[in-house]
């Protein structure tokens, strides 16, 4: 249904990402696996990081959900090559 993994590790900064399938999301999937995840990271000292794009609601209000909150903001810029 859900699954929570790292995307991306610096060191023991490791970027969360999460998936679900599209049938079976608004079901609190996401937060069971990320409540996993995280604890699993606190248990093995890897220290979880999440970013989104300012937009995307539904991942910052799950990282609220999580304990997480905003440490920095940053500039993406986006183009499309044809």
């Amino acid at each position: 249904m859900s699954i929570c993994f790292s995307a991306f590790v610096e060191g023991s900064t490791h970027a969360i990402d999460i998936e679900t399938l599209e049938g079976h999301r608004q079901r609190n999937y996401a937060a069971l696996a990320a409540q996993a995840y995280m604890k699993q990271c606190h248990r093995v000292g890897i220290r979880p990081y999440w970013d989104c794009m300012p937009d995307n609601t539904g991942s910052i209000r799950l990282a609220q959900s999580i304990g997480l909150s905003l440490d920095f903001d940053y500039l993406v810029y986006w183009y499309t090559i044809q």
